[in-house]
């Protein structure tokens, strides 16, 4: 499925016919990030961002023609041109990665092994990291054991200090987390489900363009080099791009 992890509002869709790969172009591009997701997007003290997303979204728009000085980023997505890690209906491109929903574990935590084993264990996750558990275990489960964040990055304290036994987020979120706190957390069990990360656009010509860029991406080795950099632990899984799907 789809992560609708940002909400698409207010693009511009007159921006696509100003979007020609390989030329300059004279305006700015302003790419919506997740803010809060360690491993994808992390703030810098200096108030820029890295992670993989990051590196994602500024090779696209270098192939779309933006200099470093023209590509500008912001967790406010509402008005933004392009929004990274978004999922939805229409316009959207990729999917840049396919990953899966895990689950976080203290190191020395060997009582969890699956998700089975959550029914009576206090789990930290968002609203949509977290519906998968609701369906399976009921709301009464929800009020007693959910901590639910806006942010996965709010979690990683309570499992720290043992306010939660339990984290479930994406694949690549934890593996952040869990380089913020070495040698401390762990994955646990099998993914609870698949989770598609596209780029979305104000229009269908502009989609296509991102997944024309995607797709150079792809064959020249960018991609496999951004997983290494940024998502390194998970490496072994994402060893080749996913598909491309138009539409």
């Amino acid at each position: 499925m789809w992560r609708g992890v940002a909400v698409l509002t207010g693009l511009v869709t007159s921006i696509g016919a100003a979007f020609l790969a390989g030329c300059g172009n004279a305006g700015t591009l302003v790419v919506g990030v997740r803010a809060g997701y360690p491993g994808l997007v992390t703030r810098l003290p200096d108030g820029g961002f890295t992670g993989f997303d990051i590196a994602i979204a500024h090779d696209v728009a270098r192939r779309l023609g933006y200099r470093d000085d023209q590509i500008v980023y912001t967790d406010d997505t509402a008005g933004a041109d392009l929004v990274v890690g978004s999922g939805g209906p229409r316009y959207v491109a990729g999917p840049y990665l396919v990953t899966s929903t895990d689950i976080l574990v203290r190191a020395g935590d060997l009582s969890i092994r699956g998700t089975r084993d959550l029914a009576r264990k206090r789990v930290c996750a968002t609203d949509a990291s977290a519906r998968r558990l609701v369906g399976r275990f009921g709301v009464k489960w929800k009020s007693a054991f959910l901590a639910e964040a806006n942010v996965p990055a709010a979690c990683a304290p309570l499992l720290a200090d043992g306010r939660t036994d339990a984290i479930v987020a994406d694949a690549p979120v934890l593996a952040g987390l869990e380089g913020q706190y070495p040698g401390r957390f762990r994955f646990s069990g099998k993914p609870l489900s698949a989770e598609k990360y596209g780029i979305a656009a104000g229009s269908a010509s502009l989609r296509d363009q991102v997944d024309e860029a995607l797709r150079h991406m792809f064959d020249d080795g960018t991609w496999n080099q951004a997983v290494i950099d940024y998502l390194g632990v998970l490496a072994t899984r994402y060893t080749s791009p996913p598909a491309l799907e138009k539409g």
